[in-house]
């Protein structure tokens, strides 16, 4: 796998992330227009949280705290209760630090390595080699968050990015 064209996505991705919150007010953050729908806080943290468990496949160190996994994994919902959320700026560092981890480890990452059977067994089925699942999240994944994040953004009224 050439990592060029999929880190030149992923700092697309990071830099439509940023434009995505930037004039959220922080008292909005975690507002949930319809129930269960993700809001700005968690997705946010779930994609920084998603970038460590990546990072963790290829031996980069975590940048979101343990605590956070429970409250923005695949298995968790959205609270509407903004005291469980970090600050906006927060959740934008982590997002930030963990994509600036990846870009600078993937290139090193030995060719025959994206070969190899994925390490989680939760996604094997459906992302069977690492190179899936590191193309699958680095690209769709977080797009399609971002897109919810778009999504949420005009149902609350606010112009589209």
């Amino acid at each position: 796998m050439t990592p060029a064209p999929l880190l030149h996505a992923w700092n697309l991705n990071l830099a439509y992330a940023k434009r995505l919150v930037a004039d959220i007010p922080a008292d909005m953050m975690a507002v949930q227009p319809a129930p269960g729908m993700n809001h700005a806080a968690w997705v946010l943290g779930h994609l920084a949280c998603t970038a460590d468990m990546l990072g963790a496949m290829i031996g980069t160190e975590p940048v979101c705290p343990p605590g956070w996994t429970a409250l923005f994994d695949w298995n968790s919902s959205p609270s509407a209760d903004a005291t469980l959320y970090p600050s906006k700026e927060t959740l934008l560092a982590a997002l930030e630090a963990g994509h600036d981890r990846l870009a600078s480890a993937l290139p090193g990452v030995p060719q025959a390595r994206w070969t190899e059977p994925t390490p989680s067994e939760a996604i094997r089925a459906f992302l069977p080699t690492l190179g899936d699942c590191f193309v699958f999240v680095m690209a769709a994944h977080e797009n399609m968050h971002l897109g919810q994040l778009s999504a949420w953004r005009r149902v609350q009224g606010m112009a589209r990015v």
